[in-house]
């Protein structure tokens, strides 16, 4: 392979990955219509300098029905996520957690090991309290995989799931974008889109 052919292709790869959408999910937690759903993590959540009702969970909660509490912060670490966890579990009695976490980590340098640990955790607190838990699974960087520290930290966690392509397209796509880190509000409408096709029945 020439040089220059080994430096586009896996350019060309992403760009081909990033064209073809998020797809499917690979599962579904279908919920009945009375359900809480928290939504914990970071920036990603929290709607970063966009309205709250233009956020990710309020647009769920707007098209479905159910009751959407969104306790993200910005700039949250997994650290901080797990460190409320119990005390957002006691408050809202949630059929379901959502979260992205993981980003703040990598901008920190953080140990993966440490990241992921914290990840484990925070699934088998949740699922220990009888609910599910989705983490929304960022991209390695410059690659349109999700980092393989989510699908390992979720491993053997029966209720536990993650969703490995819903960021790694949003961040793939600079309309979606409001800066290199942030979803703008249509990047927000790609991911509750994406967390409903989670919550639809087979």
């Amino acid at each position: 392979m020439s040089p220059l052919l080994r430096l586009t292709l896996p350019l060309v790869l992403l760009l081909v990955a990033c064209a073809k959408g998020p797809g499917k999910p690979e599962g579904h937690i279908p919920l009945p219509p009375d359900a809480v759903v928290l939504a914990i993590g970071d920036s990603i959540t929290t709607g970063h300098r966009l309205p709250g009702d233009q956020a990710w969970p309020a647009i769920v909660a707007r098209e479905t029905g159910l009751s959407v509490f969104n306790r993200a912060r910005n700039g949250a670490t997994s650290d901080e996520v797990l460190a409320t966890l119990e005390a957002q579990l006691d408050a809202f009695e949630p059929a379901l957690v959502i979260a992205t976490v993981g980003g703040n980590d990598f901008l920190r340098r953080q140990p993966l090991s440490h990241t992921e640990a914290n990840l484990r955790e925070m699934a088998q607190t949740v699922v220990g309290r009888g609910a599910r838990f989705l983490v929304l699974g960022l991209a390695e960087p410059q690659r349109s995989e999700v980092h393989p520290l989510y699908a390992a930290a979720l491993a053997g966690v029966p209720g536990a799931f993650v969703d490995r392509t819903v960021l790694p397209y949003v961040y793939g796509k600079r309309r979606l974008r409001a800066d290199p880190i942030h979803p703008n509000a249509e990047g927000h409408q790609v991911i509750a889109e994406r967390v409903i096709q989670w919550l639809e029945r087979d």
